[in-house]
């Protein structure tokens, strides 16, 4: 396994987007969906089933559910639904946010252990990561 492939940091290394489907400006996401990996973090879980040809953008499902205490509306919002997630933008997360200013609230980390899996497979009622405090999953 490749340096990259074992540092969880490095959000969606090239052997994972290989695996990947490309995104086709069509994806509306559904339970038949291949889940090829998972990004978690005390805010949340991302399942990613495309990716696009820079790598900067993916699509699959996030759900993001930050307590208001942590003030993180800056940089993401709380959601539960299929759509576009910029790789980019959470890697920056973690390289600045995370790895330089120690921000906990920043660590997002892939998933090594992760096989592609049916989207239906996934609990995604049980987070995967919790942080101290309340968590609410229940997103209405």
């Amino acid at each position: 396994m490749s340096e990259q492939n074992q540092n969880p940091l490095v959000l969606v290394p090239e052997s994972t987007a290989k695996l990947m489907k490309s995104i086709s400006g069509e994806s509306k996401g559904s339970v038949d969906d291949i889940i090829y990996c998972h990004l978690y973090g005390v805010v949340g879980d991302w399942y990613l089933s495309e990716i696009s040809e820079n790598r900067e953008k993916a699509f699959g499902f996030q759900i993001i559910n930050s307590e208001p205490v942590w003030e993180m509306d800056n940089w993401l919002t709380n959601s539960c639904k299929w759509g576009e997630i910029s790789i980019k933008a959470l890697q920056e997360l973690v390289n600045e946010k995370f790895l330089k200013e120690k921000d906990i609230r920043f660590l997002i980390t892939r998933d090594l252990f992760w096989e592609p899996i049916k989207f239906s497979k996934i609990n995604i009622d049980q987070n995967t990561l919790f942080y101290p405090g309340t968590t609410d999953r229940s997103l209405s």
